[in-house]
């Protein structure tokens, strides 16, 4: 299944946290979909799927505000 979670107002460490909280709930090979704001987004979530054993299938930029992260379970 593939879910998302719009952080977009939240400043770190709380879309981390919520992306964690979230993915302890989802099936293995499930997608967790994030939309976050510039600030939280590339490197933080980059070192977060490796810490959590979750593959980073995707990250681009969805506006000049917007950073979309794709995990996997």
């Amino acid at each position: 299944m593939k879910y998302q979670l719009n952080l977009t107002a939240l400043r770190c460490p709380i879309p981390l946290l919520s992306a964690k909280k979230a993915l302890k709930n989802l099936d293995k090979n499930d997608e967790l979909m994030l939309i976050l704001n510039l600030e939280s987004a590339v490197e933080n979530f980059s070192i977060f799927a490796e810490e959590n054993s979750v593959s980073l299938v995707e990250q681009y930029y969805a506006s000049e505000r917007e950073f979309i992260v794709i995990l996997k379970k």
